[in-house]
């Protein structure tokens, strides 16, 4: 039987074996359709939902293979022939769907007792901060940290400072009436600029967890290694957020000397985060065990944009499950004052 991740990679390769077109769309959405699949197909009695009508027919033969061998052999008989650029590099390394949900993390999940990394309205969210904070007490949390992006990253509405006082002010009113149950703390998604400093000035950083993370730049080729180190050494810097920047079949991130990145991170006391966000999935196993060798510690988030993406948690602890992380090296384990106990946070 053949996993959803190794159907899915067969069926993006054969979608860029067709030059743009209606073939090659209708491959690409078969291949996401399986990939983000709850289920193993080929254990199903149907398949998604997602997958296009003209390509049933090819996704049924294929989900029937017996073996990887078996299946490459068959999508060879379907290929265009085109050989155009291609993008396996940029999807290695990623769980699917199924994968997560079947890893026995049940018991871990429940121990949770911190949300951190995700947005509302207030920048690029779909939700507003009260739907947001609804959703996070009846999944069970006892404390979030709220990261809408900065100015620094205008196309997602990134807020100014004005926007940053009214979120505390809110931020304030919700723990007035709930903070006994779900204690919010007031935090940024901050960009990390071309030089290595923040796009939030120092003066406006208190009371701030900060969380700095790379959002241009993403597709060059050079090393950006001192820009990571530089970021590290501002303060008030509370975790690097999506380190690599890798995004699922479109980049596979930045290029930089990772163990001289993560020794500085665990020298500064900067956490590095495994988000979750199936796109994302970053920092990938690989990479989370050589940060967990050197010293490092991490928080898990969601990056949730919606409350139903508050799940992805989920993704980050299948991540760190992967590849070793303890709980004692998770400050979503922790009550929120042992988790705030890094030296960026609240400074």
């Amino acid at each position: 039987m053949v996993s959803n991740r190794a159907l899915a990679e067969a069926l993006f390769r054969l979608a860029e074996s067709f030059p743009p077109g209606d073939a090659r769309l209708a491959y690409l959405r078969a291949a996401y359709a399986v990939f983000d699949e709850p289920k193993e197909v080929a254990a199903a009695r149907r398949l998604p939902a997602g997958i296009p009508f003209e390509v049933l027919p090819t996704v049924s033969l294929l989900a029937r293979c017996r073996g990887e061998d078996a299946l490459a052999a068959a999508a060879a008989r379907f290929s265009g022939g085109y050989s155009g650029h291609r993008q396996g590099l940029a999807r290695q390394g990623f769980f699917s769907a199924a994968e997560v949900l079947a890893l026995p993390v049940e018991e871990q999940a429940r121990k949770l007792r911190g949300a951190v990394h995700f947005h509302t309205r207030a920048s690029d969210g779909s939700s507003s901060l009260e739907t947001m904070a609804h959703a996070l007490r009846r999944r069970g949390y006892f404390w979030a940290v709220v990261t809408d992006h900065t100015q620094g990253l205008a196309c997602v509405n990134g807020m100014d400072s004005r926007a940053l006082e009214l979120q505390k002010r809110a931020i304030a009113r919700w723990n007035e009436r709930h903070g006994d149950e779900l204690e919010l703390v007031p935090g940024v998604e901050a960009e990390i600029l071309e030089n290595g400093r923040l796009d939030v000035p120092r003066s406006h950083r208190q009371g701030l967890v900060v969380l700095a993370g790379l959002h241009t730049g993403l597709g060059s080729s050079r090393d950006q290694t001192s820009r990571l180190l530089r970021a590290l050494e501002e303060p008030g810097v509370f975790a690097l957020a999506h380190p690599k920047g890798r995004l699922f079949a479109r980049r596979p991130g930045i290029r930089a000397n990772w163990e001289k990145v993560f020794a500085a991170a665990a020298a500064a006391g900067v956490l590095l985060e495994i988000n979750g966000f199936p796109r994302r999935q970053d920092l990938e196993p690989t990479l989370a065990k050589l940060a967990l060798e050197l010293g490092c510690r991490f928080v898990l988030g969601s990056d949730a944009h919606h409350p139903r993406h508050l799940v992805f948690d989920r993704w980050a602890l299948a991540i760190a499950t992967a590849a070793g992380v303890p709980p004692e090296r998770v400050v979503n384990f922790q009550p929120l004052g042992r988790a705030l106990e890094s030296p960026g946070a609240l400074s």
